[in-house]
């Protein structure tokens, strides 16, 4: 719960986002803590979104008679996004949708545009939410010029990378994410792609005050006696009690180090770009989206037709694909990453999808 209850726990974890800002290659400004899920970060940077935008009063007052707030992010944002802006009072009407250009990245014009209407029609704009590696197809906003958009308006950004954050691990595919370094808020999820175990969300914040004046609160017997200033994680978030999370991170690290695991996230992106030529050569199969480091999706000619290989594939039981609708299509999803698969597993793909059609 607190410093006082668990140090070696808290201190840890302080130790932990020491090396993994390191190897995301982000400022030494950047601190955090480590949620159950990215679900719940969201859910806390919105929030701090809401009390920043209301002067810190809704705690206090609650949002009757507050002016409407207004949030923006793509189609593209994971639905965590309308979930936060449900549970944070700020409404799913008022999560504006900002259309993306043919990469699937989020206009920075017309997030402008978007502002400024709403500032006009007497809204109250509270913050941006950013995608890096949607789950859907992989999308990513240019995070650069849409952070300049959205800080010229005075307006904090979260940026969702949920998945493909622990790709930057590995410079050559931090262009990107370029700009990330002027974000407010960051999550990632080691327990997607790194081999942590589940309930491992790491936020970044380049300054963690506005969300521990949302979060935090410290009745008398929640005190540290003579160290007011100790950090206390619990303050960070919403739960009180935590789990100790970082130790999983530390034996990630000490056990595979660095390198083994930027070489395992290359794999699986070379492997996944292997499937998906392979399937590009396939009659009758059509990449639907290209590859976005790991994932990738492909369709037949008609939505019954793909719906009918996906429960086919499944129903096998050599592989396991999902599916999402892109452009108004339904198309299966292909996305490598677990920890241990090897290029065999991979190319299992193929194979299968061509027994099966």
């Amino acid at each position: 719960m607190l410093w006082q209850t668990s140090p070696a726990a808290t201190e840890m974890e302080q130790v932990m986002f020491g090396w993994l800002r390191a190897a995301l290659g982000l400022p030494p400004a950047f601190t955090g803590t480590i949620h159950d899920s990215a679900t719940t970060a969201t859910l806390s940077a919105v929030l701090t979104m809401r009390e920043q935008a209301l002067g810190f009063e809704g705690l206090k007052k609650g949002l009757s008679g507050m002016p409407t707030l207004r949030l923006y992010a793509s189609a593209e944002t994971h639905s965590s996004v309308d979930k936060a802006a449900r549970l944070a009072g700020i409404g799913q009407d008022n999560l504006v949708k900002i259309p993306t250009d043919q990469s699937l990245s989020m206009k920075p014009g017309a997030l402008a545009s978007a502002i400024r209407e709403d500032l006009a029609a007497g809204l109250r704009p509270a913050g941006v939410i950013l995608c890096a590696g949607g789950t859907s197809v992989g999308a990513f906003d240019r995070i650069r010029e849409c952070i300049e958009v959205a800080h010229a308006a005075g307006l904090p950004v979260h940026v969702d990378a949920a998945w493909a954050g622990s790709a930057m691990i590995c410079p050559e595919f931090r262009e990107m994410w370029a700009g990330i370094e002027q974000a407010d808020s960051i999550i990632f999820n080691p327990h997607k792609w790194l081999g942590a175990q589940f309930q491992c969300a790491v936020q970044f914040l380049r300054d963690p005050t506005p969300q521990v004046k949302t979060l935090g609160l410290r009745p008398t017997y929640l005190e540290t006696a003579g160290k007011e200033d100790v950090v206390n994680f619990n303050e960070w978030t919403v739960p009180l009690g935590r789990n100790f999370r970082a130790l999983k991170l530390w034996f990630t690290l000490r056990a595979y180090g660095m390198e083994g695991l930027r070489a395992r996230i290359r794999n699986h992106v070379a492997w996944a770009n292997e499937a998906c030529e392979a399937l590009r050569a396939m009659p009758g199969v059509t990449i639907t989206t290209e590859p976005r480091l790991s994932l990738f999706t492909f369709a037949l000619a008609d939505d019954a037709a793909t719906e009918a290989l996906l429960n086919r594939i499944n129903d096998d039981g050599r592989i396991y694909l999902t599916q999402t609708r892109h452009q108004g299509r339904y198309v299966i999803r292909v996305q490598v990453g677990q920890f241990d698969c090897t290029r065999d597993d991979v190319m299992t793909i193929p194979q299968v999808v061509a027994a099966l059609m």
